[in-house]
């Protein structure tokens, strides 16, 4: 008896790890962030549509790359800014906590473009930097994914640019 209920616990919590942890293979997803630009102290928030691709290596990493368009601009001083587009790639770090619930780490590269008009002229510009952030998966299925992250995706020459995400993904 003692060894059937010890066989049925183990066979319980592996059921119950499985849920998150079991995906593998390639994903896709979309989402929107909120992206705060803050330069010397100055801010706006702008919003993206953001797509990535990745595959999962194990249950515990995957990697990513992302591409990213502006939706809405912001302005301040009577100049609208607003991100051109956004590109990356990335390590995903994470731990299945629970059937449905996967925390983890993001570290990276990003190119970020932005554009500034007003006042009869505008400008553009691009930089690059290592990028991290903390995010959770959710899962809503065996094959879907809700996604929450806040991602440093810039901190160079005085200007962060720092977002927070929702979106879904989805296993292939």
């Amino acid at each position: 008896m003692k060894k059937t209920m010890i066989a049925g616990a183990v066979v319980a919590a592996l059921t119950m790890a499985t849920g998150v942890s079991a995906k593998d293979g390639a994903y896709y997803g979309v989402g929107i962030t909120q992206h705060s630009i803050d330069d010397t102290g100055e801010g706006v928030d702008v919003m993206t549509l953001d797509g990535r691709f990745g595959t999962y290596f194990n249950e515990n990493f995957s990697g990513e790359v992302r591409l990213g368009v502006g939706i809405t601009d912001d302005d301040i001083f009577g100049v609208d800014v607003e991100v051109k587009n956004f590109y990356g790639a990335y390590l995903r770090a994470g731990l299945p906590a629970g059937e449905s619930f996967y925390p983890y780490v993001i570290a990276g590269y990003s190119r970020v473009k932005l554009e500034a008009s007003g006042f009869g002229a505008s400008a553009s510009d691009s930089e690059s930097d290592v990028s991290y952030g903390l995010g959770a998966d959710f899962s809503v299925s065996d094959n879907v994914d809700i996604t929450l992250e806040f991602m440093r995706y810039l901190d160079k020459d005085g200007t962060e640019i720092d977002g927070i995400g929702l979106g879904f993904k989805a296993n292939l």
